[in-house]
């Protein structure tokens, strides 16, 4: 879904569930019942593990990429 894919997007970023929570407007219990979510659609046991596969299968927009323009 949308809002687990913004959920992804601040775990690659290290946001703690809290944090997520309060950036969103959403209670820890939201966020951690969106991660468990997240973990089994990916078939991970972790954040870092759903990072890296999210990252794997390109779910998520690369950052920290600099265009070369000449």
């Amino acid at each position: 879904s949308a809002r687990e894919s913004e959920i992804l997007g601040y775990l690659r970023e290290g946001k703690s569930n809290a944090e997520i929570a309060a950036i969103l407007g959403l209670s820890s219990l939201t966020v951690k019942n969106h991660l468990q979510r997240i973990y089994r659609v990916l078939e991970v046991g972790n954040r870092t593990e759903a990072v890296v596969r999210s990252q794997a299968l390109r779910l998520l927009p690369e950052i920290g990429r600099a265009s070369c323009r000449e």
